[in-house]
């Protein structure tokens, strides 16, 4: 963990944890914005940020969305503690997290829906065919969605948990995302591998749901996973819509998979996880279930 210009990164979810524990927060905290930031996206993080912002690259980066915030609104975007960032925390590629506005000032994320709430920033542009997120930087998004949700009691819904995308540029709420009528994409239209309509959205509510439950999401980022996951692989794809067709054959069958994304030579990669288990014999019996339906699955630890 380590603080500059006001600002606060955190390593693993755990500093993150323990930091929002002893927050005293005045103001009443009802609901929780999802966002991606478009610009700067993964290009950005490693042709710019890591470049120009040397050691600490999430630092620097949340010093710039400052700069630009105050740049663009003036005294008006204030949050009272001499920031003027519009959202509370940043989320970065690998996983690491950086605070921005005082929690207890009103974000600006999303016009008819910023009193009460907490902007979440997801660094990248996860409009299909762009950037494929990290798992890294999936463990911390579902981690802090939980972790928030827990300190401030919010229900892990869609009345408390909203996406950009669900409103109209005026602040009209849709209640789904709508190419015609939302006022963006964000956090876009291939979000966590869902996508943000109704269905796509319900899923990674879900995964915030199940945080701490299993072991397909740990209390720390992914370098610091200390205990054994057994995950059955389906298979690995170089093309996303490889693996969705199998994703989409398994779901058929009643299996709950879902796509991890890797690199390897510099090139993204899909794998179908079929189950994560923290008990090798219930990964080996999800395996002799596959093989009698025509896969060949096998275990990663």
């Amino acid at each position: 963990m380590k603080t500059s210009n006001g600002f606060t990164k955190f390593d693993t979810i755990k500093e993150f944890e323990n930091w929002l524990n002893k927050q005293k927060v005045t103001r009443k905290i009802d609901g929780l914005q999802v966002h991606h930031m478009d610009l700067p996206n993964y290009s950005t993080w490693e042709k710019t940020d890591k470049k120009v912002f040397g050691s600490e690259p999430e630092l620097g980066r949340t010093k710039s969305l400052d700069t630009y915030g105050k740049n663009t609104w003036g005294s008006g975007a204030s949050d009272g503690h001499g920031h003027y960032i519009a959202q509370h925390f940043n989320i970065f590629p690998n996983g690491k997290i950086t605070t921005g506005r005082n929690l207890n000032s009103t974000p600006i994320g999303i016009k008819g829906w910023n009193t009460g709430k907490i902007c979440i920033e997801i660094y990248g542009d996860f409009d299909k065919g762009k950037d494929v997120i990290t798992k890294e930087q999936k463990a911390s998004v579902i981690a802090l969605y939980a972790l928030l949700a827990k300190k401030f009691k919010i229900a892990i819904d869609t009345n408390h948990i909203r996406p950009h995308c669900w409103f109209t540029s005026s602040g009209t709420y849709l209640g789904s995302y709508n190419s015609n009528k939302s006022a963006k994409t964000c956090p876009g239209t291939d979000f966590m591998g869902f996508g943000c309509s109704k269905g796509g959205f319900d899923k990674f509510l879900n995964l915030i749901k199940n945080y701490g439950k299993d072991n397909t999401t740990s209390n720390n980022t992914t370098n610091n996973i200390t205990k054994k996951v057994y995950r059955v692989i389906c298979g690995s794809y170089s093309k996303r819509e490889n693996a969705d067709d199998v994703i989409k054959k398994l779901k058929k069958l009643g299996y709950s998979s879902f796509i991890d994304a890797f690199k390897k030579d510099n090139k993204n990669y899909y794998r179908v996880i079929a189950g994560s288990y923290s008990v090798k014999a219930n990964a080996e019996k999800l395996v002799k279930e596959l093989k009698i339906k025509g896969y060949s699955p096998f275990i990663i630890s």
